[in-house]
């Protein structure tokens, strides 16, 4: 398994024996498995969170905040405390060894008023089927967690290679048309999706689902948008390739 090594945190203790539940989203109905109470030590993740390197914001990333790489054996004890679920749910997309793509600390920051147009809508993180994503909600149900929505116009809820073209230019037809305005956090159904689920933030839950599904967070801007991980919207966020290429 890959990872870097860049910012270290080490010890952190995986539950053997998590509260798991495997859902079916939409049409697609494809697999979200929740995990709670996922880290028998989830305040190290916090400790960590204060100390040592800065978060960062990254140009060529459109997540809305900050990050802060995460290396250690945190990558690499999550891919196996998801194994065994990982196989049963996941059994057509995990052709290969897991490649860890993407290991973070994340804290939704920016306000509405500067999002581009892009992160006013619900989006997929890649288009590859043998990618998921992992998001470690280490806040509160306040701050808001994941839904997962389907594109009315082509019906799309996940985003294959064969469909990505089609479904960029359809979307980029509907926000010329409808001269979309952007400046807001997707919030449920909208002119152009429909949310299909939604799943609450819950202090050391995990959720695992396909990075090509479209989802988005459900970014509740009254709790504020602090860049201090205890009173913030602090997640962990890991992207897990099987892919072969």
């Amino acid at each position: 398994i890959l990872f870097e090594r860049l910012s270290m945190i080490e010890n952190v203790v995986f539950n053997t024996a998590p509260d798991i539940e495997i859902l079916s989203v939409g049409r697609e109905r494809r697999p979200v498995i929740v995990y709670d109470n996922i880290l028998l030590n989830p305040e190290q993740l916090l400790d960590y969170a204060e100390t040592g390197a800065a978060f960062e914001t990254t140009p060529s990333d459109y997540y809305p905040g900050v990050r802060k790489s995460i290396g250690g054996n945190y990558a690499e004890s999550l891919c196996r405390a998801l194994a065994s679920s990982l196989e049963s749910e996941f059994d057509q997309l995990l052709r290969g060894d897991p490649r860890v793509d993407l290991c973070a600390l994340s804290m939704t920051t920016t306000e509405p008023s500067r999002l581009r147009p892009i992160q006013s809508l619900p989006h997929f993180d890649t288009s590859d089927g043998a990618q998921l994503a992992v998001i470690h909600y280490l806040c509160g149900p306040q701050f808001g967690g994941t839904s997962f929505y389907r594109h009315r116009q082509t019906g799309f809820e996940s985003i294959t290679g064969d469909r990505v073209h089609s479904y960029a230019s359809t979307l980029k037809e509907e926000v010329v048309t409808a001269k979309f305005p952007g400046q807001t956090y997707v919030d449920g159904d909208s002119l152009w999706f429909e949310r299909t689920a939604s799943i609450k933030a819950k202090f050391n839950r995990a959720i695992v689902f396909p990075g090509n599904v479209l989802h988005s967070g459900d970014i509740n801007t009254d709790c504020g948008l602090s860049g201090e991980p205890r009173h913030g919207r602090l997640t962990a966020n890991t992207f897990i390739n099987f892919s072969t290429e």
